[in-house]
């Protein structure tokens, strides 16, 4: 079923209303994260009853709805707190209140040239998208907002559970993390959930591996994430 001219009109009609709700739910992701809301993501548009979820970055990955959960959502908040407070240090009239987590925080990560494939199936998705963006966060030496580059790219698998498209399993690519004025050939760096903010302790990956390198001299582009290919079930296919 992956040869579309095998599909009726009414199967390829189906596809491509599933291209665009994938389209949609990754769309979400970008707006939620772009907000600091990754706890509300993960409720919204993340899987709940399909096994092994994971959320990957350059270092490893982070496998369950309860590892992702802490990393990915409660962390988060532990740490837009720790830079409330820090902030307040330069700016005393904010409030220390959750109605200010998030100041002085400005985060993009739009996602462009997306290739989406549909299981000939119809039950899961693979898709990869490049990620130019920004990332503007409370940083040392000073915990002043620093405005910094941020280039990845996005491999996800998603599941249809209950009718709607979830995301299974997330994996970022960081090519690099530079301060803005400064050249990423010449200064860059991996870029975890919070990096350079507060002294939060970071947890460890479940499954520590080095999954991509960041830009070097010396270093080669990397034919990763894979491009998605035409499969019929995901047995069949690679995992991101």
């Amino acid at each position: 079923m992956s040869d579309t001219a095998e599909l009726t009109a009414e199967q390829k009609i189906q596809k491509v209303l599933d291209i665009h709700e994938v389209q949609n739910v990754m769309s979400r992701h970008a707006y939620y994260h772009g907000l600091g809301k990754n706890a509300e993501e993960l409720e919204a548009i993340w899987v709940k009853e399909t096994p092994e979820p994971t959320f990957a970055q350059n270092q490893g990955y982070y496998v369950g709805y309860e590892s992702i959960a802490y990393y990915y959502g409660e962390l988060n908040r532990i740490m837009q707190r720790a830079n409330l407070k820090l902030l307040r240090q330069h700016y005393p009239e904010l409030a220390e209140s959750d109605d200010n987590l998030g100041a002085g925080n400005l985060i993009m990560h739009p996602l462009t040239t997306p290739i989406i494939e549909i299981a000939g199936d119809g039950e899961t998705a693979k898709g990869m998208w490049y990620s130019p963006g920004q990332v503007t966060e409370v940083m040392p030496p000073d915990y002043k907002p620093v405005a910094n580059w941020i280039w990845e790219k996005y491999g996800v698998d998603l599941v249809r559970e209950r009718g709607h498209w979830k995301i299974w399993h997330l994996h970022v690519y960081t090519d690099f993390f530079t301060p803005v004025g400064a050249s990423w050939a010449d200064q860059t760096a991996d870029a975890p959930m919070g990096v350079g903010g507060p002294a939060v302790e970071l947890p460890r990956p479940d499954v520590e591996e080095e999954t991509y390198k960041v830009y070097s001299h010396t270093q080669l582009p990397q034919d990763l994430p894979r491009m998605p290919e035409p499969y019929r079930t995901f047995s069949e296919t690679f995992s991101y």
